[in-house]
């Protein structure tokens, strides 16, 4: 791409707020072809051949020389659309035909409109995230207020404070070596969960310490609201112990929540929680004004924000068999989420396929 183009697409971004998640901007398309190397962009032009959208995407085969549009950065990416004014008409099947592909699989489309919702029949799921408004001191009391868990973590805390050494926040830490050990905690979380692994493939983790590099940043902090694209890995110590990590994209006071984990020993203490309420406390004075959760109806998430939002999620496509495989996989994947014993059959068929489902991240 040229560099007017990539300025068009920012310029383009700025014009919605529904753009602002990190996954929206050219930077991140950038990241993730440097980790994989197989990104394209579709650039939508009118009438006149004016530029008027962007969207980066992978092209992942689904069988007999077919292959299906996916959302650049795969299941990792947390919010895709087109990056267009909201006048503009996106024909997708047209889209889906000039870009070689059946169609394009979204799991989590910001900005479609209800006429495309309906049309093309998508479902939507809530996302959610923290708005601070300036105060996140305030924002932290008021989530204190209503949810118990979080009333209840000060006393866990101080109580880690006592037995491992006193609390300490590092919002910034720029060690590859923590980064290190961050992956190998948040793995062997999947694995005792019995989750896929997200960080089986090598671009994965080659995508995570790309974007935490920094090599000319300067020695003092900065204020994290006027930070281009870059990883945010931040560290709750007890003493001279790593109790709880997160690494995170932030951008424009904007902090996307992604990786969090913790020291499984250190589980009585809740040292996850730990973090996410330090980080709150602190986000103001570090220049943090929002933390975005992404979609996902997890429970922990409700008990952190109080902003939700929907996104859309779907197949868009004139193929009929691929709408067909694409409706039985979900209603499948949905089936088993409702199964009564879910968590032993879950570990049972983990141990057996310990890849199951990579396809969604390769």
């Amino acid at each position: 791409m040229t560099e007017v183009q990539i300025s068009q697409w920012r310029e383009l971004r700025t014009s919605r707020p529904e753009f602002a998640p990190p996954f929206f901007a050219p930077d991140f398309a950038a990241a993730v072809h440097a980790a994989r190397q197989d990104v394209w962009i579709a650039i939508l032009r009118d009438h006149v051949d004016q530029v008027v959208g962007f969207f980066p995407f992978h092209r992942r085969s689904v069988g007999f020389g077919r292959t299906v549009g996916v959302p650049v950065g795969r299941f990792l990416n947390d919010a895709h659309y087109v990056v267009a004014d909201s006048s503009t008409q996106i024909d997708w099947r047209l889209m889906a035909r000039q870009c070689n592909v059946v169609g394009f699989d979204l799991h989590a489309a910001i900005g479609a409109s209800s006429d495309v919702i309906e049309s093309h029949r998508l479902d939507c799921v809530q996302a959610y995230q923290a708005d601070f408004d300036g105060d996140s001191e305030a924002y932290f009391q008021s989530l204190r207020n209503r949810h118990l868990t979080i009333e209840k973590q000060a006393q866990k805390t101080r109580k880690l404070g006592r037995e491992i050494g006193p609390i300490r926040l590092e919002v910034d830490c720029r060690s590859p070596e923590v980064l290190q050990q961050t992956i190998d905690w948040k793995r062997a979380q999947y694995r005792r969960t019995h989750i896929l692994d997200l960080f089986t493939p090598d671009w994965t983790r080659r995508l995570i310490q790309y974007l935490h590099r920094d090599t000319e940043r300067e020695a003092t902090i900065r204020s994290l609201h006027n930070e281009p694209l870059r990883g945010l890995l931040s560290i709750l110590w007890a003493g001279d112990r790593v109790a709880a990590a997160h690494f995170g994209m932030i951008e424009q006071g904007r902090l996307h929540y992604w990786f969090p984990t913790y020291d499984p020993e250190l589980g009585r203490y809740s040292p996850g929680t730990a973090l996410f309420v330090e980080l709150i406390c602190a986000a103001t004075a570090n220049g943090i004004d929002t933390i975005d959760m992404g979609y996902g109806e997890q429970p922990y998430k409700r008990k952190q924000t109080a902003t939700t939002s929907l996104v859309a999620c779907g197949t868009i496509t004139d193929s009929s068999a691929h709408r067909l495989i694409y409706q039985c996989r979900s209603s499948w994947a949905a089936l088993l989420k409702k199964m009564p014993l879910k968590e032993p059959a879950k570990a049972a068929w983990r141990s057996i396929h310990p890849n199951a489902g990579l396809g969604k991240i390769n």
